[in-house]
């Protein structure tokens, strides 16, 4: 009797599912044309400044869209913040369709816009995961969110290289890109049947964010956390595609390879919604970190297929384990803060504000030390960011309920 009443306390809404439908369409979408963006740009400038560039642009416009909108998204909704980001988004790849190869002479432009509709959208969907998710549930809904994106990015970049391989010199980028505006097509469709919230408190409070530290100092420790987080994945938001990439110089080799390594996000995901439990925060965030050095050990000792390989596996493997143990964790904050629930929206603009910033000084980092894609610094860089996640469990040692 116990367990079933446990059982039925950890159950999904139907709003979560469909919240979930309709992020695993956003995210197929994404996962077709977010690899193939860079790759592209690599092969239309073979520059990794420019890639960088156009990933740091991309960020911090997010990081500054994300303080933007937080006050706005509490005057009209989260609900039509979250359409406004899948439309912003499909647009972006209509004009690279429009444009094609020209993409080069406005790619800040571009970024600028992907920073913009990737900063609405994100702001919305977390604060939604937030309200139909519980501390019951919520490892549960992470799980099986990252089971939907999992398995999204498992077939977006597969199909997406497919295409691109049949295809004659660049013109299997613009059919792919294509498909990504159909799907966010889709996906805007699909905002319309999200529930709409009645808005109790549509005063912003970030004003009081100050004495909300000063009355639990113990928060700022935690947004920290998301600025170290941050870190490696600026740098592996781009690199990893373009190693692999130069190393086989065949798109389809990307997409299938991918396949292997977001099973593996996936079965570590299953697992995560199955097995974790809150109270072992901090242990899963120590065991990522030492995940995360092992795999790039492998890079230090050389950077070839074989290595590249069993880097993106390991990192693959203990990827979701840190997200979802930290997302939880900060989602606990969400509830206890003076404000709690009216502190929604601030919450998220505020972890959204530091993991971006993060990912662009870890993107800043690379690109003062790396300059050539095969050089041996490239290794040391991304061990050096990795070293840095030990320091996560210090982030969380003190539980929101203490």
């Amino acid at each position: 009797m116990k367990k079933w009443k446990m059982n039925r306390k950890k159950k999904l809404s139907s709003q979560a599912v469909q919240i979930l439908f309709n992020h695993g369409i956003y995210q197929f979408g994404n996962s077709l044309s977010i690899i193939f963006v860079n790759l592209y740009l690599w092969r239309l400038t073979n520059s990794l400044w420019i890639s960088g560039m156009y990933n740091l642009i991309a960020i911090l416009a997010q990081a500054v869209t994300t303080i933007l909108i937080g006050k706005r998204s509490k005057k009209i909704g989260r609900t039509l913040m979250y359409r406004y980001g899948i439309l912003l988004t499909a647009l972006f790849y209509l004009f690279i369709v429009v444009l094609q190869e020209n993409i080069i002479q406005h790619f800040y432009w571009f970024a600028l816009i992907k920073g913009i509709a990737q900063g609405m959208y994100w702001v919305a969907y977390f604060t939604i995961v937030h309200e139909f998710s519980s501390d019951q549930n919520r490892f549960r809904y992470l799980g099986w969110n990252q089971i939907v994106m999992g398995g999204s990015n498992l077939l977006g970049p597969a199909i997406a290289g497919f295409i691109i391989s049949l295809s004659n010199e660049l013109s299997g980028y613009m059919i792919v890109f294509s498909l990504a505006f159909l799907m966010f097509v889709i996906a805007t469709i699909g905002s319309f049947q999200i529930q709409k919230e009645k808005m109790p408190h549509k005063s912003y409070y970030m004003k009081y964010l100050k004495l909300i530290i000063i009355r639990e100092p113990n928060f700022l420790k935690a947004l920290i956390g998301w600025f170290v987080l941050g870190f490696p994945q600026g740098i592996l938001m781009y690199i990893p595609p373009i190693l692999i990439y130069s190393i086989f110089n065949n798109e389809s080799v990307v997409g299938y390879l991918n396949i292997v390594f977001l099973s593996l996000s996936i079965l570590s995901s299953y697992l995560i919604s199955r097995l974790a439990e809150i109270e072992a925060t901090r242990g899963y965030l120590l065991l990522a970190a030492l995940g995360f050095i092992l795999a790039s050990l492998f890079l230090i000792w050389d950077i070839n297929m074989i290595t590249v390989i069993l880097f993106m596996s390991v990192h693959h493997l203990f990827k979701p384990l840190q997200g979802n143990a930290y997302a939880a964790f900060y989602f606990q904050w969400i509830d206890l803060l003076p404000l709690k629930g009216a502190f929604r929206v601030e919450s998220i603009v505020l972890r959204e504000t530091f993991i971006n910033l993060g990912r662009a000084m870890g993107i800043i980092t690379f690109m003062i030390f790396s300059a050539e894609i095969d050089g041996s610094i490239v290794a040391y860089v991304i061990l050096a960011v990795m070293l840095m996640q030990l320091i996560l469990p210090f982030f969380a040692k003190n539980s929101p309920h203490k």
